[in-house]
């Protein structure tokens, strides 16, 4: 049973046996307290290897004293505070921040070894000694070793040393386990190690269900090595967290509490489901426990020990208007509802390549540059939010003193000085040569309708070359531009000058670039963040943080999700979840409600076993999103800061060019017969159920058509039909922060009748979110069509997200209740009727 979780606070044992430990923003930052993020710190601290605590952030200082505290946050501290950002620092802000040290530890145990290969080897770090590491004598699941620390701690994050260059012997797979007994541990990371020369540092898991998790012992648990005929080898281990007896006490007596109460109530759920009735009074008067929340105890007593149907439906009722539906609502992943934007009057033409921001205050969206199949635009063009018309600002932004024509180039929206800002540029290999590979930096002014140029040359001034296909985001709190990734245009383009840009900001206030990550090489190793290409880029202003939603790089498989941390210069790289590997597509609103429907038909405690945490399901069994969001042709993002989701448009080309993404497109393809196999069930269950087509259920796109031979989208051209993208898959996820679940939203591979139409898959588009409406308008694109290698689109998409409300959830419950109503009146009426037989039969 979950709904438990809604009502944990008013539902345990009296309030003040609770230990209490606040932890207020820990969810909206799960890269500060989640297992499976790569942390990779300040470029100057890599470098300084004689003194590497000298420019890191006081919270991961090797030098620093312990001085933790809690809510685990990451905010703007003062004293890292320039005298130009103390006006952006709040009044009242809290200066709280956590600060990790060192843990001393010692060899508890071990499974093995081989040779000289001794255990505390581990305790330095050598690289350069090949000796100086722990190695088995084995490589089959049995290997461990277990550290103990000097004292309880909250461990942070485990750091593995490695030999000077890649070993055969490296970890490619592994487990760490934690707990205050070497044996009772819980699973605090499930990972892998890059097969290369650098240290990598990995945040470990440091809560469960809520709670922060102390640790005297870490137990390591190789799984694959590199190669897999050899042993495993474990170089150097480093554990950072913190022993301050003060906080670590707390967490033990509020962890040793969540342990018991946890005890309890599953004794107390033994005894009811047994009908041990004495026990179960005697347990709770005893512990003064509740198992659940007192509706669902009067629930159960209506429904199971009374059958008074009528007091149930007045419950039910009552918990939706005190809004305890709410939660559940918010668990069920969100449907598309795609519809053409038809206004009247001009529109931009076709293109792909182009740019899109957004003036979310004047619910205006500005769409610049772009290529039309056969060269390049530098019109600029306006889209009302609330009428859908397009208004052309300049045929010619050449002509009024602004950059041009380009495509592939990056774009934002100042929101305090009202600007557009445009950077970059891509050059034919051919022009290269001839042409100037200066970076501009131009800005147009909304209200007084002029391009001013901000730099000429942003190389010169410190700030990045000529690029690509690079992001750029606007942080109006510090009222900086921040500019990642991209390909460096150079007149070399041959494979091995190929270089990626790094991460630079642009104080417009002082008019100054800083550098915070370098260029990459194309075949650079080292274990800081590398460069990518068709990525997105977001900054949450209020949090100080950047999100990275990542894509196609040459060299090595980037991660799909990158948190960087302003405050503290540190990149929170997400790691594949290893433990989530199945053959299953990506969560839907469909598989969601067909599969809860399953539980509830399912024996009793089946569905327990399957339920997962942070929303039952909802995250991606398979982390296919992954694969396509590292192959992806076209990445764009938005961010709803409001409710920390991450919306993601990608498109993946699939011809004879791109055999990579072809085992990509057939999994997801796969999808279709999936979906076919219980959507007619589906759609019975639904109408049933009380969803009505004139619920929101219905109307966000669950009900599907019988698939047609050889369909696979709707939309394109300008606006109506056309040619079938048969080439192109485009999905849309969302990504929610918290709980770290991706959910897929639509698809183009799922020949799904929505309610309305769907756009044709497409790449190279672009989109904007209107917050205020929380709806995303998308324009133009690529339909890589083989016959026509120059078709553009330049049709309008509005993508509005829908899912069920709580009156669609009372609608279900009350539906259940009276389906059983019926039934026990049926075989009330089947046993009366039997009994009055009987009766008969009797008399002579």
């Amino acid at each position: 049973m979950t709904a438990h979780t809604a009502v944990e606070a008013g539902t345990g044992m009296e309030a003040d046996t609770e230990p209490m430990l606040v932890d207020d923003n820990s969810s909206t930052a799960p890269h500060m307290t989640n297992s499976n993020y790569r942390i990779i710190m300040p470029t100057s601290s890599i470098g300084n290897r004689k003194h590497p605590a000298t420019s890191l952030p006081a919270w991961i200082s090797a030098g620093a004293q312990s001085k933790t505290y809690f809510p685990a946050r990451s905010p703007i501290a003062a004293n890292e505070c320039t005298a130009a950002d103390e006006d952006m620092v709040q009044e009242g802000e809290p200066e709280l921040r956590t600060e990790y040290d060192v843990l001393p530890y010692e060899i508890f145990a071990w499974s093995n070894h081989s040779a000289n290969f001794l255990p505390h080897n581990i305790l330095t770090d050598r690289p350069h000694d090949q000796a100086s590491r722990w190695s088995t004598n084995a490589n089959n699941h049995r290997q461990f070793i277990t550290l103990r620390l000097e004292r309880p701690a909250l461990v942070r994050s485990i750091k593995f040393g490695k030999f000077y260059k890649t070993h055969v012997c490296n970890l490619k797979e592994f487990k760490v386990f934690g707990g205050m007994s070497p044996d009772n541990m819980i699973e605090l990371l499930y990972s892998g190690l890059r097969n290369d020369s650098e240290a990598e540092t990995i945040s470990l898991k440091q809560r469960l269900n809520g709670h922060y998790i102390p640790c005297q012992y870490i137990k390591i648990q190789p799984l694959l090595a590199y190669d897999q005929k050899f042993n495993f080898s474990i170089w150097h281990v480093e554990l950072r967290g913190t022993m301050d007896a003060a906080v670590v006490g707390q967490l033990s007596r509020a962890f040793a509490w969540y342990q018991e109460r946890e005890t309890v109530r599953a004794c107390l759920k033994f005894f009811r489901d047994r009908g041990y009735t004495d026990a179960f009074d005697a347990l709770a008067r005893q512990t003064r426990a509740q198992l659940e929340a007192p509706v669902l105890g009067q629930l159960r007593q209506a429904l199971v020990e009374r059958r008074d149907y009528a007091r149930a439906e007045q419950l039910l009722r009552e918990a939706e208007e005190r809004r305890m539906f709410a939660a559940c609502a918010g668990r069920i992943p969100y449907a598309a509802r795609w519809r053409a934007v038809a206004g009247a009057g001009a529109v931009p033409a076709a293109r792909g390549g182009h740019q899109m921001c957004v003036d979310e205050e004047r619910r205006v969206a500005y769409l610049y540059g772009g290529w039309d199949g056969v060269r390049n635009l530098d019109d600029l063009w306006a889209l009302s939010l609330d009428s859908g018309t397009w208004r052309c600002l300049s045929t010619s932004t050449r002509e009024q003193g602004g950059p041009g024509a380009r495509s592939c180039h990056a774009m934002c929206f100042d929101s305090v000085r009202r600007s557009v800002y445009v950077m970059g540029r891509y050059v034919d290999h051919e022009y290269r040569g001839a042409a100037a590979l200066d970076n501009d930096l131009f800005c147009y002014d909304t209200v007084g309708d002029e391009w001013l140029v901000v730099s000429e040359n942003t190389e010169a001034l410190g700030g990045p070359r000529l690029v690509f296909n690079a992001q750029m985001a606007y942080d109006a709190r510090r009222q900086r531009v921040y500019v990642y990734g991209g390909k460096v245009v150079q007149p070399d383009s041959g494979d091995s000058t190929i270089v990626y840009s790094g991460l630079y900001s642009f104080d417009v206030r002082r008019h100054r670039w800083a550098r915070l990550k370098p260029d990459f090489h194309m075949l650079e190793q080292e274990q800081h963040v590398r460069g990518r290409y068709f990525h997105a880029l977001l900054v949450d202003s209020e949090q100080q943080r950047l999100y990275i939603v990542s894509s196609k790089r040459d060299v090595s498989v980037p991660s799909d999700l990158i948190v960087y941390d302003i405050a503290t210069d540190t990149f929170f790289e997400k790691m594949a979840d290893l433990g989530a590997r199945t053959g299953r597509p990506p969560m839907t609103q469909a598989r969601y409600l067909h599969e809860q429907q399953a539980r509830q038909q399912a024996p009793a405690g089946g569905g327990e076993r399957t339920a997962r945490a942070h929303g039952d399901g909802v995250a991606a069994d398979n982390p296919l999103h992954v694969h396509l969001l590292q192959d992806g042709r076209t990445i764009r993002a938005t961010l709803d800061t409001g409710r920390q989701e991450i919306y993601v448009l990608a498109s993946v080309q699939n011809d004879v060019h791109a055999a990579a993404a072809g085992p990509l497109l057939q999994s997801l393809m796969a999808a279709r017969g999936e979906q076919a196999g219980y959507a007619g069930t589906l759609y019975a269950q639904a109408q049933g159920a009380g969803f009505h087509p004139c619920s929101s259920l219905m109307d966000s796109g669950v009900r599907y058509a019988p698939e047609r031979a050889g369909s696979g989208g709707t939309g394109g051209g300008t606006g109506g039909g056309g040619g079938q993208a048969e080439h192109i898959l485009m999905v849309v996820f969302c990504y929610h922060i918290p709980t770290e679940t991706w959910t897929q939203v639509h698809s183009s591979a799922r020949a799904a009748a929505q309610m309305g139409e769907a756009p044709a898959p497409r790449f190279a588009q672009d989109w904007v979110f209107d917050r205020a409406a929380r709806r995303h308008y998308m324009f133009g694109g690529n339909p890589n069509r083989p016959n026509d290698k120059s078709a553009r689109f330049n049709d309008t998409w509005q993508l509005e997200f829908t899912r069920p409300d709580s009156g669609d959830i009372l609608r279900r419950a009350l539906y259940l209740v009276r389906q059983r109503r019926f039934l026990d009146m049926c075989a009330g009426a089947e046993a009366a009727a039997s009994s009055v037989a009987c009766e008969h039969s009797a008399i002579p």
